[in-house]
């Protein structure tokens, strides 16, 4: 693996924990503080979507699949986080 392909798989991977940690942190959190967290969770996931969609056809197999995997679990994760905040 190339130390380009690595540095960028580590950088997806990177923000998508950030994500899941500010999802698990929403869940303590109350009114508008789960809010903020939420709001800054999804500017995330679509920084994440976007820059899939802007290397689309660029990227390796492997890189491919981690983006798309990440970007179904953390809007899975993200849908669930809203649904507790409404219920």
């Amino acid at each position: 693996m190339a130390d380009d392909e690595l540095a960028f798989l580590n950088l997806i991977l990177l923000l998508g924990t950030m994500t899941n940690t500010r999802l698990d942190s929403s869940a303590k959190a109350v009114d508008d503080a789960r809010n903020e967290i939420l709001h800054k969770a999804r500017e995330t996931i679509d920084m994440l979507a976007s820059l899939k969609k802007r290397t689309q056809g660029r990227l390796t197999e492997q890189e491919d699949r981690v983006m798309a995997t990440m970007l179904a679990d953390l809007g899975a994760r993200y849908v669930k986080a809203l649904a507790r905040r409404s219920g």
